[in-house]
């Protein structure tokens, strides 16, 4: 047992490295997508290390995002992309929202930004305008 203990205290540094997990994760500028009255899609690209966890905190004051106090969704990473679709947030309101990623070698987070969710627009149908005649 002592020897199979001892070729992985070896073997699996070496296969991290190999691997280009070695490193933290290097994110790049947090980018939105797009955004509606009630959600907001964005994403990062994870320029280096393989994450391991990952999640997008957003919350309505910029302190409680950068406190971590904040909500969260984990999204999707797929292709060196993190990605999320942020929803269920109220119309016409700013949230702040921030990235991170984290592995074996450390944990990295984007910087905050601030965007708007769109004003609710009601709904009209062909009734609703008047007729002229």
């Amino acid at each position: 047992m002592k020897g199979i203990c001892r070729l992985l205290a070896v073997a699996l540094p070496l296969l991290f490295t190999a691997c280009g997990e070695g490193v933290r994760p290097v994110l790049g500028e947090l980018v939105v997508d797009s955004v509606t009255s009630d959600a907001v899609h964005c994403h990062v690209e994870v320029l280096d290390g393989v994450p391991d966890g990952y999640a997008f905190y957003y919350a309505t004051t910029k302190s409680e995002v950068e406190k971590g106090n904040a909500a969260w969704v984990r999204g999707t990473y797929d292709a060196a992309v993190l990605s999320a679709g942020i929803e269920g947030l109220r119309p016409n309101t700013t949230y702040y929202i921030r990235a991170y990623a984290i592995n074996l070698y450390g944990r990295t987070y984007t910087a905050t930004i601030a965007t708007r969710t769109l004003p609710r627009i009601p709904m009209m149908d062909d009734n609703d305008y008047p007729t002229i005649e």
